[in-house]
């Protein structure tokens, strides 16, 4: 099952432009449709079913569009991609038919790497950024990510499987079945491989300018990867409005409460809509 599910409607019509990208969902409703569009862009092993049932609870008002990387779900044929910057050019040029109307990005863990390196090259290019960053159990750029260090390619099946495990991130019916966890480890260490390939990671470039974007940083209490201390120190990438917030749960508090992490998303879009509309 997809992440796709999200809610009756129109579907973009298969055309030219964006209904034939693969970084959408195979039914993916028609944003053109609500007033407000938000980007979900997903963890590390992840995939776009990660966001299932955000339409949902989120309502008519916002049209959510899960973002899907190569390698997984409906793209479990392609090759997935190691390398962050091919990356954001693919995204900016897959994406950017429906950046055209006013927009949000959220990203959870490697997806707000994502979110936010798609935001600076959205702003380089002179184009219309998102309303709101929303960054989930997301380091700060000037941060390594905490998957950085050894190299992924460098870490054993099992070291890699008890670190997800140890994060909550690896369901017990996957953990059952030795060939769906060979692909879940598989699809880890491709994407911690595309994290360490990032720019600003340990070796890579400075840290970037801070962007003209109003950054909302999520947190869990008790994630041992991403403090709130540490997410709050998105404050110096932005030079607009910046908020953190913290919820109860792990890295993963978006998917073990997802009831508090959309009514915090619905009115953090809602009020950031009404300031501009």
């Amino acid at each position: 099952m997809t992440g796709a599910s999200a809610g009756a409607g129109a579907t973009v019509p298969d055309r030219r432009g964006p209904a034939r990208s693969p970084y959408l969902l195979p039914r993916q409703p028609d944003p053109t449709r609500a007033p407000l569009r938000l980007f979900c862009f997903h963890h590390a092993g992840g995939a776009a079913s990660s966001f299932s049932g955000w339409q949902e609870r989120l309502g008519g008002g916002v049209a959510v569009v899960p973002v899907q990387l190569p390698g997984r779900e409906h793209r479990a044929k392609e090759p997935r991609l190691r390398e962050f910057a091919r990356l954001v050019d693919e995204l900016d040029e897959a994406l950017d038919p429906l950046l055209d109307a006013p927009h949000a990005f959220y990203g959870h863990s490697m997806g707000g790497i994502v979110a936010h390196e798609l935001t600076r090259r959205r702003v380089e290019r002179g184009l219309t950024p998102p309303r709101q960053l929303l960054v989930g159990a997301c380091p700060p750029p000037h941060r390594p990510h905490p998957a950085d260090g050894v190299p992924p390619e460098r870490r054993s099946d099992e070291e890699l499987t008890a670190w997800m495990a140890g994060l909550g991130g690896l369901p017990d019916l996957v953990r059952r079945y030795p060939d769906w966890l060979r692909l879940a480890v598989a699809v880890l260490r491709d994407d911690l491989s595309l994290v360490h390939s990032h720019a600003s990671g340990p070796g890579g470039a400075t840290a970037p300018d801070p962007l003209p974007v109003p950054v909302r940083a999520l947190a869990g209490s008790s994630d041992p990867l991403v403090t709130p201390g540490l997410a709050a120190e998105w404050a110096r990438h932005t030079t607009a409005d910046f908020r953190v917030f913290t919820l109860a749960g792990g890295h993963f508090f978006h998917r073990t409460a997802p009831g508090v992490v959309l009514r915090l998303v619905a009115s953090l879009l809602a009020a950031e809509h009404s300031t501009r509309s």
